[in-house]
């Protein structure tokens, strides 16, 4: 297969880091992105974040320091930006992202991947000692229990074995979200079956720029999600996972909020999703909490109204719920 072009300029030379943190947006999703660093620069990181974007950079980086190597300085750690030229859908370029992150020696000890829709709840110190221990993942709430000998598990095993790819090196029991994922780069083979997973779900029809194909009864459905949970079977590096609480979907978590599907927190009226039987959840009041700095997506009178209007949506929510 020849080479795609991946990206539309290299970084400067000498740039490089023992931990970098990594992210991909477009669109809008750079609030989320501004959010997701405050959470972690506040929980004590001081590495490098490096973000995939495509379109011009958020109007939030005139805020910041730029130093003469172009990156940006936030606290005591680092921002810099590189622009996607790809037309995969971002969900299907997170392996090949992560990939030439690693080979362009931006990273080199520790490399992460959260999605902008994410924000962190604990001490960095807590993901430093997780990585220590395999490649971290987090299971799926919906579907997150997926038995060894369900038939669309059965359905990819047979894809893989037409490809030449042999039988499974662990049979797996639960499914895992792509949202976020970190790992010493000595498992960077973990991408490397990740992105093979991803041409496995093209040669069976997928589209490069599709997030999702048809709906759960699709051999591949949400293509990132089902191209990863591929390679928790296939790939023989070492895994340490969390249940869904590690994702804020159920009780008892404390590393991270998801918040997926289309009501993201910037985008949410608060007040009339109360009324809907929506009101705030975890993760808005997060991302809320943290908006304020040292990234400033926001305008301090913003701010203040979306806050206020959180607060009311959640004395709304004690009357109107959803069933």
């Amino acid at each position: 297969m020849a080479t795609e072009p991946i990206l539309q300029h290299n970084p400067p030379a000498g740039i490089s880091h023992d931990e970098v943190i990594c992210t991909l947006y477009e669109g809008d999703f750079h609030l989320g992105v501004a959010v997701l660093i405050n959470t972690i620069v506040r929980g004590g990181f001081r590495g490098l974040f490096w973000v995939g974007n495509r379109g011009v950079l958020p109007e939030w980086t005139a805020q910041l320091t730029r130093r003469d190597d172009g990156l940006f300085q936030i606290g005591d750690a680092l921002l810099g930006f590189e622009t996607i030229e790809s037309n995969r859908h971002f969900g299907q370029f997170k392996p090949e992202f992560l990939t030439s992150v690693i080979e362009k020696g931006i990273a080199r000890r520790h490399i992460w991947y959260f999605d902008p829709d994410i924000t962190v709840r604990c001490d960095w110190s807590f993901f430093q000692r997780w990585v220590r221990h395999g490649v971290c993942i987090c299971q799926e709430h919906a579907m997150g229990n997926m038995p060894s000998n369900h038939p669309l598990r059965c359905e990819w095993i047979e894809l893989a074995r037409n490809a030449g790819w042999g039988e499974p090196f662990r049979q797996q029991e639960r499914y895992y979200n792509s949202g976020f994922v970190g790992m010493h780069i000595e498992n960077r083979a973990y991408l490397g079956t990740w992105k093979a997973a991803v041409r496995l779900a093209n040669s069976a029809g997928v589209k490069r720029d599709q997030f999702q194909k048809g709906n759960r009864i699709q051999t591949f459905f949400t293509v990132d999600q089902d191209t990863m949970n591929i390679t928790t079977m296939y790939s023989q590096v070492p895994l340490s996972t969390i249940g869904p609480e590690g994702m804020g979907w159920i009780s008892g978590g404390f590393t991270m909020y998801h918040i997926v599907g289309p009501r993201k927190p910037w985008r949410k009226k608060f007040i009339s999703s109360a009324f809907d039987g929506h009101p705030p959840v975890g993760g808005d009041k997060q991302f809320l909490k943290y908006a304020d700095g040292p990234i400033q997506p926001y305008p301090v009178s913003k701010l203040k109204r979306m806050r206020l209007a959180a607060k009311v949506a959640t004395l709304i929510g004690r009357f109107f719920r959803r069933s």
